[in-house]
């Protein structure tokens, strides 16, 4: 089933996902008269939530929503939160770190502007209403949700504080579905957008890696399109930050203040910076200079009130 922006993909007997500018997971089973459901994650705007929910309806009979698995805090992750809880009483599941931002989302927007955000900033994009998380996931514990479904949480910190890929087990099929949250992107999503938020650059070639060794028969990113094969992909989005991070090593022929590497970056890879670009990718570009420094590859000093880098 489709709409504009959304397609309803099954992958197993019980695990399937919404494509979209976000994809969502879905794990359904049928309990007697109902069927229950779990979402990986929910889209950023009501009306895209509330179009995913009543199409399940229409595919499942009775359908109980159990909980929303959250896999990190970003508004296009769990925007739809609030709807469905209100909607259902259904329960909402994260990991320590992500849950304290959802509760309060205006540190997310003070997260990147770096400071009380200026309102242009704090839109449903970057900031979702705050809801109230009901339990903690921990990394690498298994829950079983019955007898034939289980989830698994991988911590891919890196592109946000605490977040987790969902590794969902289908005994029925012997099938397991790995979804991998903004630890990857689908190489059409690389291909248009080639630098891409990151919290911790280090932590998300990391985490790069620990996607590498995942065992699953279906690989699913937060945005792009699923895979059965993940080695190639892991390769393309750790070469798009490698060459992020040579490009900024490369203006550095003088010192520069952060805002002519944001200008340097940004020109080079044609991207036009409004407010939100300006706040996002900057946040991102200071990511990398703090890797940067942190490997021993740049330097900064402070010249007349102005903090310069500069090659090590």
């Amino acid at each position: 089933m489709t709409t504009t922006g959304l397609e309803y993909v099954p992958l197993t007997s019980h695990i399937g996902y919404f494509i979209g500018a976000t994809n969502i997971g879905i794990i359904t089973e049928k309990q007697g008269e109902k069927t229950r459901l779990w979402l990986i994650d929910t889209p950023n705007t009501i009306a895209l939530t509330k179009f995913m929910y009543e199409t399940l309806q229409a595919i499942y009979d009775n359908l109980e929503l159990v909980a929303i698995i959250n896999t990190h805090s970003h508004a296009d992750h769990c925007g739809g939160n609030v709807f469905l809880q209100e909607r259902t009483g259904c329960q909402i599941w994260a990991t320590k770190g992500e849950s304290v931002l959802m509760e309060l989302p205006i540190l997310q927007s003070a997260l990147v502007y770096g400071g009380s955000p200026i309102k242009d900033i704090e839109s449903k994009y970057l900031k979702a209403d705050p809801c109230t998380v009901d339990h903690i996931l921990t990394e690498a514990i298994r829950f079983d949700l019955s007898e034939t479904l289980s989830v698994t949480p991988v911590s891919l910190p890196g592109h946000y504080i605490d977040m987790a890929a969902m590794i969902v087990s289908d005994k029925t099929d012997g099938k397991q579905v790995a979804f991998l949250a903004d630890g990857i992107s689908g190489r059409n999503i690389i291909k248009r957008y080639w630098i891409q938020y990151l919290f911790n650059e280090q932590q998300f070639k990391q985490s790069l890696l620990k996607i590498k060794e995942i065992k699953a028969d279906f690989y699913v990113p937060g945005h792009g399109d699923m895979v059965t094969e993940i080695e190639g992909l892991v390769e393309l989005n750790l070469l798009a930050v490698l060459e992020t991070e040579a490009m900024i090593e490369d203006e550095l022929t003088k010192p520069l203040t952060f805002e002519e590497i944001l200008k340097a970056v940004a020109d080079r890879n044609n991207i036009p910076l409004k407010v939100s670009q300006f706040e996002l990718i900057g946040s991102t570009v200071r990511s990398y200079l703090s890797s940067l420094y942190a490997a021993g590859k740049i330097t900064y000093e402070i010249t007349e009130n102005r903090m310069l880098w500069k090659k090590a």
